[in-house]
């Protein structure tokens, strides 16, 4: 592997030490909403005397359930963040934040497209989730990358401590 590249870790392990930001992907309480719709539509075609499609409903049910387990176990491995004190995981890819020269300045609004905007994303998926907004990293190679997050002010405040404290600065808060 590249020694720009950061290392592939193993999904659901979570990193030791304490956690400074995370997020997950989706709920597994989502994979639930097709056979409740589907138990509601049931009860209202009993409650207006329609004849029941038990059959067509709980194929539904099940088809819809296991779709939604194939994109809830995904958005969980590729969508899962964890910035802790030594280390920055996003999906299956994991940075040590030794690697991180610099956490780049969040572009101000109407400011022109900085160049990190437009480098590799980090995890293994081609492009930036929707939703989701990106950080800029310069690593020690002079690489730059994005890393992302719902929330990016916070993962901005995250990665800039920990990338701090990590290279001995003065924490500017």
């Amino acid at each position: 592997m590249p020694a720009n590249e950061p290392t592939v870790t193993r999904p659901g392990i979570e990193p030791e030490g304490p956690i400074l930001y995370a997020e997950d992907g989706w709920s597994w309480a989502w994979i639930l909403a097709a056979p409740v719709f589907c138990a509601f539509a049931a009860l209202f075609e009993l409650a207006t005397g329609a004849p029941v499609h038990w059959l067509m409903l709980t194929v539904c049910a099940i088809a819809t359930a296991l779709c939604h387990g194939v994109m809830i176990a995904a958005t969980r491995v590729h969508g899962r963040i964890r910035v802790t004190p030594d280390v920055y995981i996003q999906g299956t890819e994991e940075l040590e934040l030794d690697r991180v020269e610099r956490v780049l300045p969040l572009p101000a609004a109407g400011e022109p497209e900085a160049q990190w905007e437009t480098a590799r994303t980090l995890g293994e998926l081609r492009d930036v989730p929707r939703r989701r907004s990106t950080v800029g990293l310069r690593l020690d190679t002079g690489a730059e990358v994005r890393a992302w997050a719902r929330n990016r002010a916070a993962l901005h405040a995250a990665l800039s401590g920990a990338v701090g404290a990590v290279r001995g600065e003065p924490d500017p808060t």
